[in-house]
């Protein structure tokens, strides 16, 4: 009886463990409109091709694998101080199958003239429901940052009512794509976003 006793105990030991890790899971992710992106230092995985989401037929998309299942989606940014264009670009969280670990990050980008097209640039799907954030960081070197918690669109879903977090970087426009460049911009959006956390707080505190 002892030895049940004991190994009942280890078991449920074991499992607060397993759990406590399991809740403790967050992301940091990091993309631009080229396909170059990275979650948690890894690369991140990405395809050219037919909208897994159906929302652009008219020609192939971006969309990243994410490596959990995910909160299906779209977050908006906008540019601030341009009420006429209120979205430049959308990302949509995409999970074909529920539970069928086989998640997608897809990244829309406006067409504007005399640009240089990145992979991205494919115009806008119809979205609803969408969660807008603004754009952070000078023209041509801007983006922003998305802090997802369930049930918020792009919060990792690690099985039965379990959920994560992820920290998405999301690069709109990078001057030159490359690595280097990536880490750069990422620097310069977490920074630009620090810096509007610390204003709210002084402004709060006065």
């Amino acid at each position: 009886m002892k030895q049940f006793v004991k190994a009942a105990l280890l078991s449920t030991f074991t499992f607060a463990v397993s759990s406590g890790a399991l809740l403790a899971q967050d992301f940091k992710l990091t993309l631009d409109e080229n396909g170059h992106g990275t979650v948690n230092g890894t690369p991140l995985a990405f395809t050219v091709g037919p909208d897994p989401s159906g929302g652009i037929t008219t020609s192939p998309v971006l969309f990243y694998t994410l490596p959990f299942d995910v909160q299906g989606g779209d977050v908006r940014l906008f540019e601030p101080g341009l009420p006429n264009v209120p979205t430049s670009d959308t990302i949509r969280f995409f999970e074909p199958t529920p539970g069928g670990h086989s998640s997608f990050l897809i990244f829309y980008s406006d067409i504007e003239a005399g640009e240089h097209l990145d992979l991205a640039d494919v115009g806008l799907p119809n979205s609803s429901g969408s969660i807008f954030i603004p754009e952070t960081g000078p023209e041509g070197n801007n983006g922003a940052v998305w802090n997802a918690v369930f049930p918020n669109p792009g919060t990792p879903l690690l099985g039965g009512p379990v959920s994560g977090t992820a920290e998405y970087t999301i690069i709109s426009d990078v001057p030159e794509p490359g690595s280097a460049s990536l880490l750069l911009a990422a620097g310069v959006m977490i920074g630009a976003a620090g810096g509007v956390l610390r204003k709210r707080s002084v402004s709060n505190g006065a």
